[in-house]
């Protein structure tokens, strides 16, 4: 028995084939027809955990303007130079520190739903052949929907719906 027959074999409501998939099986799955079927199919945001990383750079990006503005500003003769480079240090401090805080709260959220994307997508299938996500027992929505429309669906319910892409965004509720 194969990864996909877990659950047994479950027809596609669209097309009625049984060319599916548990959706966490087809996001790692070769044989999608796109390549991108892993993020169109993902049950949250894919965070890098990067803030140290995105700190030093704002903190590195900060020092070297204020050094700019010191150092041209004794090479040209003109001292505001010294001001303005502090003034742009402090701007990309301030606005380091608050991308920094939105990439953590973003975070937090995305742990906090993943229960909830966990028990949306247990269930959920992957047809091959319709390229669209049904559930088997018909609820929370009825049909075939696109991987858009599902993550939008899955990711909103989360409590994480403000993260979607362009299309994802786009596409409505089921």
């Amino acid at each position: 028995m194969t990864n996909g027959e877990v659950h047994g074999p479950a027809v596609c409501p669209g097309c009625r084939t049984q060319d599916t998939a548990p959706v966490a099986e087809a996001r790692t799955c070769k044989r999608g027809r796109r390549d991108d079927l892993a993020s169109r199919l993902a049950p949250a945001p894919e965070h890098t955990g990067n803030g140290c990383m995105h700190f030093a750079e704002g903190l590195l990006i900060a020092f070297l303007a204020g050094a700019a503005g010191a150092h041209f500003a004794g090479k040209w003769g003109l001292p505001w130079l010294t001001v303005v480079g502090g003034v742009a240090a402090v701007l990309i401090f301030v606005a380091t520190v608050a991308i920094v805080r939105t990439e953590h709260g973003d975070a937090q959220r995305v742990r906090a739903g993943e229960s909830r994307a966990a028990a949306l997508t247990a269930e959920a299938r992957y047809c091959y052949t319709c390229q669209g996500v049904f559930q088997p027992s018909g609820t929370p929505w009825q049909g075939v929907l696109t991987p858009e429309r599902f993550r939008h669906h899955v990711w909103t319910q989360a409590g994480y719906g403000d993260q979607l892409d362009g299309k994802a965004k786009a596409a409505e509720l089921p």
